[in-house]
C-alpha cells in the first residue's frame, strides 16, 4: 500500500482576465494560488504522503516567473519523505518550459517528458508511469494502446487529457481517452489532470481506478463548487481514496429576481441578504438580475455594481431584467416605435457577441423611453 496526494491544474502565475477582475484582485488571486499550493504541501506533510502526484498544468507557461519556480522548488525539497512527480500539461508543456529541462530541481522531484517513461521505487513497491505534453496539443489517443502487464508492484499512471466517454467520437486536441481505456489499461491507479472539476472513475467492482482532482483553486466563474485534491491509499485491487476540498475561495453564479424592488437601494439590500450566508467577503460572485424593474433616471446596473463592491471579495452584476412594459403591444401599434423595436430585435437575433447584445438591449429600452416621452440614464 502507498499513500498518495494527487493534484493537478494549479496554473501558478495564471494571468486571470483583466476585463473580469480589477488589477488588485488579480494580484490577490495569484497570491491565492500560491497559498493553495502551500496548503497542499502542508497536507502532504501532515498525511505523510509517500507520493505527491502533480498531473499537469502546475504552471502557466505564458506568465511563469523564475521567482515562482524557485519558491515551488524549495517547498518541494522540504518534502524530504515524499517522492514528487510532475507531469507537463498543455499549459506547461515540456518543450516550452525550460525549467523542466535545465533547472536544479530537488532530488526527490521527478519530471516526466513527452516520451513515455516510468520510475521504479523499490522501497515502496511502486512504479510510476507517465507521458506529458511536449507542446500545447496532443491529439493522439495514447491511452488506447497502453496496457500494463500484471505485476506484484503497484502500478500508477499519470495522464493529462480529455475524458471523451460521453462524446460521440474520441476526438480532442488534448489527449483523448474514454472510460473503457481506463478500465482496460491494467494500472492500479491513473492520476488524471486537465479537467478543472473533480471526478472519480471506478471499475466493474466499484473500485476507484482513476480520478481528476480538478483545479485545487478555481480560476473563474465556470469553476463553481468545491475544489481540492485527491488523497488516500493505493493498493492491489482496492483503493481507498477521497476528494478533499482545500480552495482558498469559491466562485458563485446566482440569479436574483428584483421584480418587487422599488429602488436601487432595495436591490442592494436583496443582494446583501442572499450573499451573507455564502461568506461573501471571501468569495467571488456573478449575479444576473432577473424579473421586471424600470431603472429610474440616475440609476444603472454599473452604478449599483460600484455601490456593492464592498459587499464581497468581488462582485459583478448583469442586468437581465425587463422594464415591465409589454413590448408585444407596442409592436402591434404599427407605429414608428414598433418599427424601431422590430429592427433592434432583428439585430439582437443576429448578434453573437454578448456585449454587443447588451448594448442593443439598452438601446431598445432607451428608444422605448424616448418614444413614450420618458427619460433614460445611459
Amino acid at each position: 500500500m502507498v499513500r498518495i496526494l494527487h493534484t493537478a491544474d494549479l496554473h501558478l502565475d495564471y494571468g486571470f482576465t483583466p476585463g473580469l477582475l480589477p488589477y488588485n484582485r488579480i494580484k490577490d488571486r495569484r497570491r491565492d494560488l500560491l497559498e493553495t499550493f502551500d496548503r497542499i504541501i502542508g497536507i502532504a506533510k501532515d498525511e505523510r504522503a509517500e507520493l505527491l502526484l502533480i498531473s499537469g498544468d502546475l504552471f502557466e507557461h505564458r506568465y511563469i516567473q523564475t521567482s515562482t519556480v524557485n519558491y515551488v522548488n524549495q517547498k518541494l525539497k522540504g518534502l524530504s519523505e515524499t517522492y514528487v512527480f510532475i507531469l507537463p500539461g498543455n499549459h506547461d508543456p515540456y518543450h516550452l518550459i525550460h525549467y523542466y529541462k535545465s533547472y536544479p530541481w530537488g532530488k526527490n522531484v521527478h519530471i516526466f517528458t513527452d516520451d513515455y517513461g516510468k520510475k521504479s521505487l523499490r522501497e515502496l513497491n511502486v512504479v510510476v508511469h507517465g507521458f506529458g505534453f511536449g507542446y500545447q496539443e496532443e491529439k493522439r489517443a495514447l491511452l488506447e494502446d497502453l496496457h500494463c502487464r500484471p505485476s506484484e508492484e503497484i502500478q500508477i499512471l499519470m495522464v493529462h487529457g480529455s475524458d471523451m466517454s460521453s462524446a460521440p467520437r474520441k476526438v480532442s486536441n488534448y489527449l483523448p481517452f474514454n472510460q473503457e481505456d481506463l478500465r482496460n489499461s491494467g494500472f492500479d491507479y491513473i492520476a488524471l489532470g486537465h479537467y478543472h472539476q473533480h471526478k472519480l472513475f471506478d471499475d466493474d467492482y466499484g473500485n476507484i481506478i482513476a480520478a481528476y482532482p480538478g483545479s485545487p483553486e478555481p480560476l473563474g466563474f465556470d469553476e463553481t463548487g468545491p475544489h481540492g485534491i485527491i488523497i488516500g491509499d493505493i493498493q492491489k485491487g482496492s483503493n481507498d481514496i477521497h476528494f478533499q476540498p482545500i480552495s482558498n475561495r469559491e466562485y458563485f453564479t446566482l440569479e436574483l429576481d428584483i421584480s418587487d424592488c422599488q429602488s436601487m437601494e432595495d436591490i442592494k439590500e436583496r443582494i446583501i441578504h442572499h450573499l451573507s450566508p455564502l461568506n461573501s467577503k471571501h468569495n467571488l460572485f456573478s449575479i444576473k438580475l432577473k424579473g421586471s424593474y424600470q431603472w429610474d433616471l440616475g440609476e444603472s446596473v454599473e452604478l449599483l455594481e460600484d455601490e456593492c463592491k464592498n459587499i464581497a471579495f468581488h462582485i459583478c452584476l448583469k442586468d437581465d431584467s425587463n422594464p415591465g412594459y409589454d413590448i408585444d403591444s407596442f409592436i402591434q401599434e404599427n407605429s414608428l416605435l414598433s418599427s424601431y423595436i422590430l429592427e433592434i430585435q432583428r439585430r439582437m437575433d443576429l448578434e453573437k457577441d454578448e456585449n454587443r447584445r447588451e448594448i442593443l438591449k439598452k438601446a431598445l429600452n432607451i428608444g422605448i423611453q424616448a418614444f413614450k416621452g420618458g427619460g433614460y440614464k445611459v
